[in-house]
């Protein structure tokens, strides 16, 4: 195409952008557009070199980029100041992790080029977007990791041509070969360029590339991760289970230079002892000269060993110019081993990582069976550890040294595990694992056949050949040896180093945490087992048998007023324990709860018969104080107002709860459960302990087959008269009454108690249950002597327990040797408790006068009692 031709061709896509754009879109390929980046100001590279020279290091200081080398698409950073950061954090490179992904993508030289031309606009569109991204806003090495893409590689020309090159622009061939490895994460694909670039850098026939591994604990050693025709190695290094070769530090010209970091230059390798021509003779090859010399990285730390052998033309040996380009190259070799290493590093922690949160996921995941547990775990160490065996082994509960199961898995896996049925699986590795049981120390073996605490029969029982050993204890959460876990020989055939002792620690402690946590379950659901037993057992014992209601069904239910229940005097010993119960049914029947809650008389009859039962036989707290209770509280909605303001559900909750107020009432206090620390203290806490009891035993009773005499209450009417119930119960304990009586004697006193609000409703249900409750007080003096003294009874059995059990003084209520005080805490009860409240109540409603005059009456009777009490007191003192 001519001059004229090509401007008119240029002067009409500047006019036809659309058409360029497109045409551009359907032809460009991969190498079309990296000239276009290299065009448009990314050959960085060229420029840090013009700039900063060959040294540099990866650094991104407080996520800045400190050298134009900073800014670009690869994985080698540098920095200004020449120094290598020691944080992983400097490897950030802030771009946005959508928009990097899609121009990895579109980056990458694959045959899977996206061809539309909307997905090559969108690509170029990320390009010019590439140097304005915020900064930190994304770590590159994580993104890399985690989405599993690799930076764009430059694309590597054929060695033929780098050859040309190499004689025809030696400045352009420099640069292409930096180039060429510089944002190449892969070590094995970085350690082929490397060696191919330095044959032809300096007209070697072969090259060898060594790294430096295992540096922790030790000197390190030598690695190769492709096999190449080397020489001057000391022995020939054998092959490892990952197709690496390895060299010993210090042995053979390699193994040299990498000791002392001295340059090595043979014209002839063979006169020289440290050079060893097995490797030659295995292989048929000649090795005349030789070239070796170190690799550093930016802390002058040697990193690896690079070797080119047999100049092709010229020389008979490689020469000082030769050393002299190799050494401008090497540096850059050095910080792209550099950055291959640490992003491999990256990457394996990020697996190990990866996996030890797929542990803690799998622990909370699967609870409920401990060999589930088990294997799990081993799965995620074996993979991760790349070993041949891995086991677990429980420690026998009866025995400080022995197993009772063993947990084997194999690679590949068989099936998962083994137990104690076969003898020889105990065996694998036995007295190590009961070494390690013993002194819970970890053993790490690197040669089994050489550790005289290995018992080669094991091998010779299994078939199977142990090379390696790493064994450690499992503890739970108490920091107990409850078992040992091992793993057995690496995939690879090296031993366990320090990076696989650290993570099988984690993977033990997981293990002893899922043990645990499947121990705790399979106690639980053990235990919860049982309490369904028991429950089962008691619900059977506690309830009536069917005979039993049958005799009270056929009776003829008495009258209200033959049995005197609405009366205020009602003596509380006039009935006996089945008269009680037919009262019982009676009050149900005349407060209309039967026919308006539809409740089945044969539940009612087994209801009742089955609260009486659950009521101990102790002095007082019995069955026929709840009765006597349930008794003042029907002649209270008989003869009072309170019926008119209650609503049905309330009277209801009030009556069940008179009835179940006390169920299982042990014949002690509140007190007594927090001083003796019992089983309800513990289950209900401090406040209202025994009142919480009550309630959960009556909802228990409810709750049996066919005790529910709420059975034809919707979920809403259910849960409602639940609660009044509640309420009601736990109204009866005194520190209760004394909280909320205040409230009601000020709303009475100032003529503002309220029967519309739900607060108000709440405090007049209690105290009308602490009203039932302490009625004692009210009734005749021969019924309130004869209560007075199942009082002091009930007390002073508690104030023995108290004394003799607990080495405590009782109060005085309690206590026996003060029983003639009886009066005068009498009088004290009456003053402080009952007096205030049948006084408030007597205003609110007078129909409740009779009460407060009881009380009066009664208190009399104890004043002349104290009386008498004082004047034999003082005979005593006086002796008058």
């Amino acid at each position: 195409m001519t001059d004229m031709n090509a401007s008119i061709v240029e002067e009409w896509l500047d006019t036809n952008q659309e058409f360029m754009q497109n045409y551009f879109m359907r032809r460009a390929d991969i190498l079309l557009i990296n000239k276009w980046l290299l065009h448009h100001g990314f050959n960085i590279l060229q420029e840090y070199v013009s700039q900063f020279g060959p040294r540099g290091s990866i650094s991104q200081e407080n996520g800045s980029p400190s050298s134009p080398l900073d800014r670009c698409s690869g994985d080698v950073f540098f920095d200004g100041k020449h120094h290598r950061s020691n944080s992983k954090k400097h490897l950030r490179q802030d771009y946005a992790k959508s928009k990097m992904r899609n121009m990895f993508r579109t980056y990458e030289p694959t045959s899977t080029q996206e061809s539309t031309t909307e997905a090559r606009r969108n690509s170029l569109k990320e390009m010019r977007m590439f140097r304005s991204l915020p900064p930190n806003s994304v770590n590159i090495l994580s993104l890399l990791i985690q989405s599993r893409v690799r930076l764009p590689r430059y694309p590597s020309k054929d060695i033929d041509i780098k050859r040309e090159l190499r004689h025809t622009n030696e400045r352009e061939f420099f640069l292409e070969i930096v180039k060429d490895i510089a944002n190449d994460l892969d070590l094995k694909s970085l350690s082929s360029k490397i060696i191919a670039n330095i044959s032809i850098l300096v007209d070697g026939d072969k090259g060898s590339l060594f790294v430096v591994e295992g540096r922790s604990g030790g000197r390190g050693t030598l690695v190769s991760k492709i096999f190449d025709i080397h020489s001057g190695t000391y022995i020939l290094p054998a092959t490892s289970g990952d197709g690496s070769i390895r060299v010993p530090w210090g042995k053979g010209v390699i193994g040299h230079v990498g000791d002392s970091g001295e340059t090595v230059n043979l014209t002839k390798a063979s006169q020289d002892p440290r050079f060893n021509d097995e490797v030659d003779r295995i292989i048929g090859y000649k090795t005349e000269s030789l070239l070796c010399m170190p690799i550093r990285n930016a802390d002058d730390d040697i990193i690896g060993v690079a070797q080119v052998i047999n100049k092709k033309e010229g020389e008979q040996g490689f020469t000082k110019d030769d050393e002299k380009l190799l050494g401008t190259y090497l540096p850059f070799c050095g910080i792209a081993i550099y950055n291959a290493q640490l992003f491999e590093a990256y990457s394996k922690d990020y697996e190990r990582n990866k996996a030890l949160l797929e542990v803690v996921h799998d622990l909370f995941e699967e609870q409920t069976s401990l060999d589930n547990v088990i294997l799990k775990t081993m799965q995620r160490a074996q993979t991760l550890l790349k070993c041949e065996r891995c086991s677990v082994l429980l420690r026998d509960g009866s025995s400080e040294k022995s197993f009772n199961k063993v947990f084997d898995m194999g690679c590949p896996l068989k099936n998962g595990h083994s137990t104690t049925s076969a003898e020889h699986d105990l065996c694998l590795g036995n007295k190590i694992a009961e070494l390690v049981l013993i002194t819970g120390e970890s053993i790490n073996i690197s040669d089994a056949y050489q550790d005289p605490r290995f018992d080669p029969k094991t091998d010779q029982i299994t078939g199977y050949h142990t090379r390696s050993i790493l064994c450690k204890p499992v503890r739970n959460r108490d920091f107990q040896i409850i078992g040992v876990a091992q793993i057995v020989n690496r995939l690879d055939g090296h031993p366990f180093d320090d990076s696989d002792d650290q993570l099988f620690e984690a993977f033990s402690i997981f293990c002893g945490l899922g043990i645990n946590n499947a121990q705790l379950y399979e106690e639980v659901a053990l235990a919860s087992a049982r309490q369904q037993v028991a429950l089962e057992v008691l619900s059977f014992h506690a309830t009536v048998p069917s005979d039993e209601i049958t005799q009270f069904k056929v009776k003829k239910l008495p009258d209200a007023q033959e049995l005197r229940l609405e009366d205020w005097k009602f003596n509380d010993f006039s009935l006996n324990r089945d008269e009680m119960v037919m009262a019982g049914i009676r009050m149900f029947n005349d407060l209309g709860l039967i026919r308006k809650f539809r409740i089945d008389y044969d539940v009612l009859c087994r209801w009742l018969l089955t609260v009486r039962k659950n009521y101990r036989n102790v002095a007082y707290h019995n069955w026929r104080h709840a009765f006597n209770v349930c008794q003042v509280m029907f002649a209270a909605l008989k003869k009072t107002n309170c019926r008119r303001h209650l609503s049905d559900k309330e009277i209801l909750g009030l009556t069940v709860a008179c009835l179940c107020h006390d169920l299982d009432h042990r014949g002690t206090n509140n007190a007594f459960q927090q001083k003796t620390s019992s089983a309800l203290s513990q289950l209900y806490g401090t406040k209202a302990t025994l009142e919480n009891h009550h309630f959960n035993h009556a909802v228990m009773i409810l709750n049996s087959e066919q005790h529910n005499i709420f059975a034809n209450f919707t979920s809403d009417e259910y849960s409602e008269v639940i609660n009044f119930l509640k309420h009601a119960i736990l109204a009866t304990d005194l520190s209760i009454h004394i909280q909320v009586r205040d409230k009601f004697f000020n709303a009475v006193n100032q003529d503002q108690l309220s029967w519309d609000d739900r607060e108000s409703r709440d405090i007049i249900r209690s105290i009308l249950m602490t009203t039932c409750d302490i009625a004692a007080i009210t009734k005749p003096w021969e019924v309130q002597r004869k209560v007075a003294d199942l009082v002091m009874t009930e007390f002073f059995d508690q104030g023995d327990k108290e004394r003799n059990e607990l080495k405590i003084q009782p109060q005085a209520c309690m206590d026996r040797e003060k029983q003639d005080e009886l009066p005068k805490l009498q009088l004290s009860w009456i003053d402080g408790i009952c007096l205030p409240l049948y006084k408030s109540l007597s205003k609110m409603d007078p129909c409740f006068k009779p009460l407060l005059d009881g009380v009066l009456e009664n208190r009399s009777w104890w004043e002349v009692l104290d009386t008498e009490r004082l004047a034999k007191h003082t005979v005593v003192e006086t002796g008058v």
